[in-house]
């Protein structure tokens, strides 16, 4: 049996959302391990079977969707055999390795198996609708929250103008209410560079892990291309308010989008690329609170919402 003496705390960090901690195990792999904070409205839902059988067929060698080794109402947690997330890795003044290429373009092809597997029709209730849309959707029409919430809803919203405002709302209540005509798939949710992470030892498979199931949901697959793209995209835009290029993003979103392979449609993309960067903007408002962070979403979300989002992602 292990204990605390045998554990090797790697990183801990929390926000008022969730806590995490990155633990060495004496077999040599890496515990991921979340918990609830008081802050979160509800609790971290039930694992199915039916989504475990979802991440087994769409991983291959050099990508899983490492389901968690535990899933509680208060704690979701993988042991896996990697410690550095993608967005650890990423820095803007260090050359990104051909790997990292590989990488997203594996991201790219698997997601794609996960999307094309038949949505959950017999179960019409067994996903509920992308959360970090729906936790957005509620604070532009309520404003409020922890910490700087309400405050940052006032600015942001009296920044934007009531014509962004609506926008952005119809950006979001469309991202979550599909067309019955309309396709959907089991969506991985919250497909972020956070939750993918690279193993340790670069000559194993697979190459890249994706934390998987805290945040499943059904919708529209482009759902989640927007999460990562419009990750990638705020990652561009806040680096050039500093002076910073860093083209190598455009590259990374492009390969990713090459082997997702067509279908999608670009405008919702780009639409959810804004989504995306508002519920960042949300949530760190409402989870950590008031900081310079905050007032560099208003000129970008201003930017994003004059172009659609068409700026969110590469030149097509």
């Amino acid at each position: 049996m292990t204990g605390p003496a045998d554990l090797q705390v790697l990183e801990e960090f929390s926000t008022g959302y969730q806590a995490t901690r990155v633990t060495a195990l004496p077999n040599g792999h890496i515990h991921w391990q979340h918990n609830l904070k008081t802050d979160r409205e509800g609790s971290y839902p039930p694992l199915d079977p039916d989504l475990t059988d979802r991440f087994t067929a769409a991983s291959d060698p050099h990508v899983r969707f490492a389901a968690p080794c535990t899933a509680q109402p208060t704690e979701y947690s993988w042991e896996i055999a990697g410690r550095h997330s993608l967005a650890t890795v990423l820095l803007p003044d260090a050359p990104t390795p051909a790997k990292h290429l590989e990488v997203f373009a594996h991201l790219g092809r698997q997601l794609r198996a996960l999307h094309d597997q038949p949505a959950s029709t017999g179960r019409p209730d067994a996903y509920p609708a992308p959360r970090g849309p729906s936790r957005l959707m509620a604070w532009l029409d309520r404003g409020q929250g922890t910490r700087a919430s309400a405050g940052f809803h006032h600015l942001l919203r009296s920044r934007l103008g009531p014509s962004r405002w609506e926008k952005l709302r119809g950006f979001t209540h469309h991202l979550l209410h599909p067309e019955p005509a309309e396709h959907t798939s089991v969506l991985h949710g919250w497909f972020s560079l956070g939750n993918l992470i690279l193993a340790d030892d670069p000559h194993i498979s697979p190459r890249t892990f994706v934390l998987s199931g805290m945040d499943a949901a059904q919708g529209r697959p482009e759902t989640d291309l927007a999460w990562l793209l419009g990750e990638l995209a705020e990652y561009r835009k806040a680096t050039e308010r500093q002076g910073i290029d860093w083209p190598v993003l455009d590259t990374l979103q492009n390969t990713f989008l090459e082997h997702y392979g067509p279908g999608w449609n670009r405008d919702l993309v780009a639409a959810g690329s804004v989504v995306r960067i508002a519920t960042h903007a949300h949530d760190f408002a409402t989870y950590i609170g008031w900081g310079p962070q905050l007032h560099g979403y208003l000129p970008m979300l201003a930017e994003l919402l004059d172009t659609d989002g068409a700026t969110a992602l590469p030149t097509a």
